[in-house]
């Protein structure tokens, strides 16, 4: 599908603690959850800027194109500059070594490392990075695996500011609000009027709304993998004709209340995403090492097909992602989670 698939470790006590108290129209302390997705929005917005600037640097590694455009003597210019064209050496570095699928549109924060266990241990760190100057010296360490030299060449991108501390802890609280106040008005026979949109009635917005709403306010505080234009385990297994794992399946332990109170909303959850926003298939804690054993066992064949329809770039990118995010969620004691329409705090509002 268009768009980013989102690859998420979740944390069922936030969707039993928050989320489902929240339907359930119960009081909730958020404060824990509030500070978690204030650092995660900072030390992700400070590493992505490493990011950005390899992006920037390894795009200036390339000569400019001739404008086919021009004029005899501005195109015999233009390749006469082509063939004198040197790169910078922070350039030719950032070439030889970033990939934006997984460096930029790929794992949370910024990580260099190879192993999917040196990835957790990575995604760790910067979730724990208490202060903005310690999330930069965890991202100057990662620059420095991808190419011993690039710290002392590299300097972090210029990209929007974060608005306020204070503001977006405003943003959240609303954004639970919504939580609380869909179902309320469902139960009520009212109508719901979101920002900006027209009002409906709130009993028709719940299957919409509340699970993929659930889903995008877990990634303001949890770090999750990305991937673009591509499809969920379960649609990537039967187009290379191998059965999807046992272990998947439709979120409904995570709605577990939602789905109960509104049965409307368990209709909506499968196996596969098929717009966006929406969420996807799902993994339980308890059978998280099925599923790397899966991409372990069956992963070379999904990619040989992938390889013979012209797609194997693509799907080793997305089966890394999967088992890096896979790997995380066993150490946490996270189950697995597929979604669209959802991006990491630092870049909401980006395409």
């Amino acid at each position: 599908m268009k768009g980013f698939v989102s690859f998420h470790p979740v944390d069922l006590a936030f969707f039993d603690d928050l989320i489902g108290a929240l339907v359930a129209g119960k009081k909730v302390n958020p404060e824990t959850y509030l500070v978690d997705a204030i650092r995660a929005r900072r030390n992700g917005w400070v590493a992505r800027r490493y990011a950005v600037a390899l992006e920037r640097l390894a795009m200036s590694a390339t000569a400019p194109k001739t404008d086919p455009s021009g004029t005899m003597w501005q195109r015999l210019k233009s390749n006469v500059e082509r063939i004198d064209f040197k790169p910078e050496e922070a350039a030719r570095r950032a070439a030889e070594t970033f990939d934006a699928d997984l460096h930029l549109d790929g794992r949370p924060f910024f990580i260099a490392e190879n192993s999917a266990e040196r990835v957790a241990d990575a995604v760790e760190a910067f979730a724990a990075a208490e202060t903005a100057e310690a999330a930069d010296g965890l991202a100057r360490a990662q620059l420095g695996k991808l190419d011993p030299e690039l710290p002392a060449l590299v300097e972090p991108a210029e990209i929007p500011d974060l608005g306020s501390d204070l503001a977006y802890r405003t943003d959240l609280l609303a954004s639970l609000r919504i939580v609380h106040d869909l179902p309320r008005l469902a139960r009520d026979g009212k109508t719901w009027e979101p920002a900006g949109a027209s009002a409906r009635p709130a009993v028709a917005a719940i299957p919409e709304v509340l699970a993929p709403h659930a889903v995008a306010l877990h990634g303001r505080a949890y770090p999750f993998w990305l991937a673009k234009d591509v499809d969920g385990l379960e649609t990537i297994c039967r187009a290379a004709g191998v059965p999807a794992p046992d272990c998947l399946s439709p979120a409904f332990r995570p709605f577990a209340e939602a789905c109960e109170a509104f049965p409307s909303v368990k209709e909506t959850l499968g196996l596969e995403m098929r717009s966006s926003p929406s969420v996807g298939a799902f993994v339980a804690p308890s059978e998280i090492g099925g599923l790397i054993d899966f991409l372990a066992m069956h992963g070379a064949k999904i990619i040989g097909a992938a390889t013979r329809a012209g797609e194997g770039s693509m799907a080793t990118s997305l089966l890394r992602k999967i088992k890096e995010c896979a790997v995380y969620a066993q150490r946490r004691g996270f189950g697995y989670l597929e979604a669209a329409g959802v991006l990491p705090p630092e870049r909401e509002g980006a395409s």
